[in-house]
């Protein structure tokens, strides 16, 4: 590990060294100078083609004596080339020996970085600015710091030499296409019986909702007039066809009305027990039974008889 540390601090003394604005310590460093760090900045590759990706790295050697390592920050600015993934940071320790590597992967797709006929260093060649290293307080203000520069970066064309020649004396582009046969579709799911799947579940929708409408129409529809005999009937019939006809049709309101008519028509005098029956029936919270009703209406019309 050691040695392979100190091959890579003797390969960046080869990259471009940071601008030094830092304090010397008379102790020494482990690093040399008696500097407590020393930055390194390096892009790969320097000349590309348009399209592809670069790499930049600033790699930061420091001694763990003076500086912790944890508090340098870096700034960076690559326009008009942007990041095509978050940045990556390596720490590696030996002793008093650290190296902070960060690492950006970098692209252009923008008119700026297409190279230009003729050939102009303001399309061709890019110059970052300095990155800037920051050694941070306690406190996370800044302490000081070094400006790190970078090596210009070229773009090249990706259209061949004799493609341009050609361009440039006749003004044309012979266009060539590969036609690759192409792979048949394929479905999870069969396009023909998706289409029928739909169409019938829009069936069971609409007949749900048919017979939902069936169901509110009936609940809402006027309900017809039901003739009752007015011949020789006595009002009491009348009103005991009326509590009849409420019950067998689950006419809760007209049920109790028909209930509180039979009591005033068989009045006090002559039925008090049944109209006390029939106006507890009428103000029940409970609906009456089947057989109930029947029974009280039978009891009241046989008062009825036994007065004749």
């Amino acid at each position: 590990m050691r040695r392979a540390l100190l091959a890579a601090a003797a390969a960046l003394v080869l990259a471009a060294p940071a601008a030094a604005r830092l304090p010397v310590f008379e102790t020494g460093s482990s690093i040399g100078e008696g500097l407590p760090f020393k930055a390194y900045a390096t892009i790969n590759p320097s000349v590309h083609l348009f399209g592809d990706s670069i790499t930049a790295k600033i790699a930061i050697v420091a001694d763990t004596k003076l500086v912790d390592p944890a508090r340098l920050q870096v700034s960076t600015d690559f326009a008009p080339y942007v990041l095509t993934a978050a940045p990556t940071i390596l720490r590696l320790s030996i002793g008093r020996f650290a190296q902070v590597t960060w690492t950006w992967t970098l692209h252009c797709l923008t008119l700026q970085c297409v190279p230009r006929v003729p050939p102009s260093d303001k399309f061709h060649v890019f110059r970052f600015h300095p990155a800037h290293i920051t050694y941070l307080k306690i406190n996370r203000k800044p302490a000081y710091g070094i400006n790190a520069s970078w090596p210009p970066v070229e773009v090249l064309s990706q259209v061949s030499p004799g493609v341009v020649a050609f361009l440039q004396k006749t003004s044309r582009l012979n266009w060539r296409l590969g036609m690759t046969p192409v792979a048949a579709p394929t479905y999870r799911l069969s396009p023909g019986l998706l289409f029928w799947l739909a169409i019938g579940v829009a069936g069971v929708f609409g007949l749900a909702a048919l017979w939902l409408a069936w169901r509110w129409y009936l609940v809402i529809r006027p309900r017809r007039a039901v003739a009752l005999p007015l011949d020789p009937a006595t009002a009491l019939d009348r009103a005991l066809a009326v509590l009849r006809y409420a019950h067998q049709h689950g006419d809760e309101t007209l049920q109790r009305k028909a209930f509180e008519r039979v009591a005033g028509e068989l009045g006090v005098e002559r039925a008090d027990e049944l109209t006390l029956i029939a106006r507890e029936l009428a103000w029940s919270e409970r609906t009456p039974e089947d057989e109930e009703v029947e029974e009280f209406a039978e009891q009241a019309h046989g008062t009825q008889e036994g007065d004749e």
